[in-house]
């Protein structure tokens, strides 16, 4: 991730909890090089982030919209992502990856059969 304002990345998907496919979910920012997990974000955070994109949407209640930034100008719904090494940050010319998790589904005790969700995804604008 650079250094440039308009560069950021927006993580994106159903949100697993509200449509009662997991009773936890989240994704989160690691380093690609050295597996430094940087940030994670819940699904308590990113619950209802949707909203903006989708306003007077009933469906928007189950999907969260989030963005990765070095600078996120206020929004609520973005983490600024620190330079460093480590759990500190990421660097410049530091490669990363995103990794998502959802955990058990109410009535089974198990993770949510892959057949049965929607894959979350995320997109780099530059």
């Amino acid at each position: 991730m650079g250094n440039d304002t308009n560069e950021f990345i927006i993580v994106y998907g159903v949100n697993h909890v509200a449509t009662g496919k997991a009773m936890y979910s989240n994704f989160a920012l690691y380093g690609a090089d050295i597996w430094n997990g940087v940030k994670a974000i819940t699904d308590a955070d990113f619950t209802g982030s949707a909203e903006e994109y989708l306003p007077d949407n009933p469906n928007a209640k189950y999907l969260y919209v989030y963005k990765f930034a070095r600078d996120c100008n206020g929004d609520p719904h973005c983490y600024e992502v620190p330079y460093g090494m480590g759990a500190y940050g990421l660097e410049l010319d530091q490669p990363l990856f995103i990794g998502w998790r959802v955990y058990l589904e109410e009535p089974t005790k198990t993770g949510p059969s892959y057949s049965e969700i929607v894959y979350d995804r995320a997109i780099k604008f530059d």
